[in-house]
């Protein structure tokens, strides 16, 4: 028999180990969020009515900067123009991280999205440089009035999800193959959340809230946490998923090999304009009341797009020893500007967006 003293040490031991498991390696809160991002000026992949704004433009336009995210502290801000009427494209930011990461656990306090703003199509997602072959996650997405979260993988031929009771989202399709003959095209696997709060108005009316993505060779979980209800070991930065979290809202797993399909994912922000997805569903929406199309609407409305911007307290990534990577891609941007990186705030963010004050991103 084992004496309880031992017993009591292993047990204590084991515990130990388990929440150490994750180790913080790249911390994009404050001013390392522009050195760790480029800007992509590139078309529209998607087909969107937008001009994607390069570090100098979106900075001397102010609509890439900080704003105040609540408890005095600063957000990584990036918005849209609200000024023109933009019949080329309205113009946005869409950024990448420099680094690409193999396997992880992903956490971002957002205080504010775009969702739910007609037109519309914000996301913050994962993605491979081969696509589809080296897959993407779908973290946050959605399009027009939209009241709940996306969250969505696609990839090439092969991934098909189980469904199940240990996660609390819907299953709206289930193969993740971007050309899955039973499906529209790149629909990809998607799951669907139930709570208006992880997404768009309420989102924000409710100061916004934690979404973290863990990653790992058998399976990929998003958990969303509002403000308010943190887990503590989230706040302290020391996560462990498998203690107190409960069940995710999306769990993605079947009988396919997940390290097959997603390789080097880099992490992007980014929101575009009606185009593949925002444009095509325009006419089922009620947004369809306020113009013929998504593309007449987004051009002549700039002061509707207000509300259309990302606030982001921090974006933290963790990694278990010896089970995943950090890859450079590129050389981080030269962006500086004297303003530290936040906490994350368990108590309520705020923000107004008519008196919202952005702040520059010095260079």
């Amino acid at each position: 028999m084992v004496p309880t003293t031992l017993l009591l040490l292993l047990v204590s031991t084991f515990f130990q180990v388990v929440f150490a498991a994750y180790q913080i390696v790249q911390d994009y809160s404050g001013d390392a969020f522009w050195q760790g991002f480029d800007f992509f000026t590139d078309p529209d992949p998607t087909d969107g009515l937008v001009q994607f704004q390069s570090l100098e433009a979106a900075n001397s336009s102010g609509i890439a900067g900080f704003i105040d995210g609540g408890n005095a502290s600063f957000a990584i801000y990036m918005g849209v123009d609200t000024e023109k009427v933009a019949p080329e494209g309205r113009a946005a930011v869409r950024v990448t991280s420099s680094e690409s990461f193999q396997h992880g656990l992903v956490i971002a306090d957002i205080v504010h999205m775009p969702g739910g703003v007609c037109g519309t199509w914000p996301a913050f997602w994962m993605v491979g440089t081969d696509w589809p072959k080296n897959g993407e996650i779908d973290i946050v997405e959605g399009v027009n009035d939209q009241p709940t979260n996306s969250m969505t993988l696609h990839t090439s031929e092969g991934p098909v999800i189980t469904n199940g009771t240990d996660f609390s989202g819907q299953v709206i399709t289930s193969n993740c193959d971007i050309n899955a003959p039973d499906q529209p095209t790149n629909a990809g696997c998607s799951i669907g959340d139930i709570s208006n709060l992880t997404f768009g108005p309420e989102f924000n009316e409710a100061g916004g809230g934690v979404f973290a993505t863990e990653w790992t060779s058998d399976f990929i979980k998003i958990w969303f946490f509002p403000r308010g209800s943190f887990p503590s070991d989230i706040v302290s930065s020391s996560p462990n998923p498998s203690a107190n979290w409960g069940a995710p809202n999306s769990l993605f797993q079947g009988q396919f090999n997940i390290d097959d399909h997603f390789k080097n994912l880099q992490i992007v922000f980014d929101t575009t304009f009606c185009g593949q997805w925002a444009g095509a569903v325009w006419n089922t929406s009620s947004c369809a009341a306020l113009a013929p199309t998504c593309e007449e609407y987004v051009a002549n409305n700039p002061a509707d797009f207000a509300d259309a911007f990302w606030a982001i307290n921090t974006l933290q990534v963790f990694q278990d020893d010896g089970a995943g990577s950090v890859n450079p891609n590129a050389s981080p941007g030269k962006a500086k500007r004297g303003v530290s990186g936040t906490q994350i705030l368990a108590g309520k963010g705020s923000h107004s967006r008519s008196t919202k004050s952005i702040l520059p991103i010095y260079m």
